[in-house]
């Protein structure tokens, strides 16, 4: 069908029908269907839109609500959708999906944290030991200098 066929249907001109089809994108996101006409020989194409059985149904409703409402926005929003509540509750569901996911990583990286704080504690509580230990030695090691028999150690030890 092109515009002609639906002008007649809906009781309109040709030229308003032709002039509600990018309105009716832009408001609503509608893509109407188009075919490219050659014209002449150096030309740019020409579109021209076919309109299927669906698209005659929605230029009805809207001329209906078109002549009862005089509102062009509304009538358009009401047959077609409208294109911005559309990206707000696909922003919506975005920011959704990412907060979850969001809070997803934090709570992984909650887990991640107690198991490193878990991990210093027994690495803390191993330097402790270790250095009781190096303590005692050191105390040992003193007590065998004052009795001489440290040197006697070391002496075996370099030969």
């Amino acid at each position: 069908m092109d515009y002609k066929v639906i002008a007649k249907e809906v009781s309109r001109s040709p030229t308003t029908v032709r002039k509600w089809c990018p309105r009716i994108t832009e408001l609503s996101g509608y893509h109407f269907t188009f075919k490219k006409i050659y014209r002449g020989r150096n030309k740019e194409p020409l579109k021209q839109f076919v309109f299927t059985d669906n698209d005659l149904i929605k230029f009805k409703e809207l001329a209906k609500l078109l002549s009862e409402t005089n509102d062009f926005n509304y009538s358009v929003y009401e047959v077609y959708g409208n294109l911005k509540a559309k990206r707000e509750r696909d922003l919506r569901k975005d920011i959704d999906d990412l907060e979850d996911y969001c809070l997803d990583k934090i709570e992984s990286l909650v887990e991640q944290i107690k198991n490193l704080e878990t991990n210093n504690q027994l690495l803390n509580n191993r330097i402790a030991t270790l250095e009781k230990f190096n303590s005692r030695l050191e105390k040992i090691e003193i007590g065998l200098r004052k009795k001489n028999i440290g040197e006697l150690l070391n002496d075996k030890f370099k030969n």
